[in-house]
């Protein structure tokens, strides 16, 4: 029975041990990850760029929201 875990266990290792390898040597997933980081740049900078006008229309939303709720 121990011989049966053992080589269930070693092959679970070597399995991991082939995973983990192709995860840190794939680069096929790294041009995505740069053009999301510079999705997530560009909508910083446009949040920051209209900060005053973005708050103004979320609190005018919101205002309206809440005066429908309470209409009703």
């Amino acid at each position: 029975m121990f011989e049966k875990m053992d080589l269930a266990l070693i092959g679970a290792k070597m399995k991991m041990d082939d995973y983990v390898d192709r995860l840190l040597h794939e680069e096929k997933g790294a041009s995505d990850i740069v053009a999301i980081l510079v999705v997530i740049v560009i909508l910083l900078a446009v949040a920051a760029i209209f900060k005053t006008q973005l708050s103004g229309l979320v609190e005018q939303v919101f205002g309206k929201a809440t005066d429908w709720v309470d209409a009703n």
